[in-house]
């Protein structure tokens, strides 16, 4: 048995061919489940994108003897089942549903490796992870939780940093008052001390019209009005 490629000529009577693409394949997995420590079972439902390596179509008919679909349907889908049910038994629920990367990546090294050691060379997967119904609910109520308290804290944050802003401006409005206070009372003490009599008259002096009183009157002296009779 050897590799061939291209037109090959044979004598159907002593000899058959077997054909393996080369190029790009796309298989479509029946859905299985896999289960996460604890026992929860999380569906998966796999795309298998692959080739085989050129070289290496006689070591896979020698191992398998098989077609193909055949070994699609059977072998490389056992390889892909072991996959993700040994990655998920490494993981918790939660962290399954909350670090799907995480998995994604752990699962391509080993379905890369699984299948190069039998001739083929891996592409992509995707793997349409679901968790259970139940858990997920679980998870959506938590993330809700989650985010009511993150807008309850950054609610509480904001309206101290208000109050905080208030504090601030009355303590600078009372203090601004406590300067003017303190100004006037200075300013009130500076002229108390410079009034004295002399100065008070010089005031008087200036301000006055020279303008006598029309009413003078002396010590206990009273002045009386006639009215007219009506």
């Amino acid at each position: 048995m050897e590799n061939v490629t291209g037109w090959i000529f044979y004598n159907p009577l002593t000899s058959f061919i077997e054909q393996y693409p080369t190029f790009t394949q796309t298989k479509d997995f029946d859905p299985f489940t896999v289960s996460a420590k604890g026992g929860t079972l999380f569906k998966i439902d796999p795309t298998l994108n692959y080739h085989l390596v050129k070289g290496q179509g006689a070591n896979v008919y020698r191992k398998y003897r098989k077609e193909l679909p055949d070994i699609e349907n059977n072998i490389l889908r056992t390889i892909v089942y072991n996959s993700y049910r040994d990655v998920a038994n490494t993981f918790t629920p939660d962290s399954l549903v909350n670090n799907r990367v995480g998995f994604e990546e752990q699962v391509e090294a080993k379905l890369r490796k699984s299948l190069t050691d039998d001739g083929f060379s891996f592409e992509n997967i995707t793997s349409n992870l679901t968790p259970p119904e139940s858990l997920q609910a679980m998870i959506d109520a938590k993330n809700t939780a989650v985010q009511n308290a993150l807008r309850l804290n950054n609610q509480v944050a904001a309206e101290k940093a208000s109050a905080e802003i208030a504090v601030t401006k009355a303590s600078g409005i009372a203090r601004a008052k406590i300067i003017e206070a303190e100004a006037e009372a200075r300013a009130n003490e500076l002229k108390q001390k410079t009034l004295t009599p002399m100065l008070i008259q010089q005031q008087w002096i200036a301000k006055w019209d020279g303008s006598l009183p029309t009413t003078q009157l002396g010590t206990s002296s009273a002045t009386m009005i006639q009215l007219p009779i009506k």
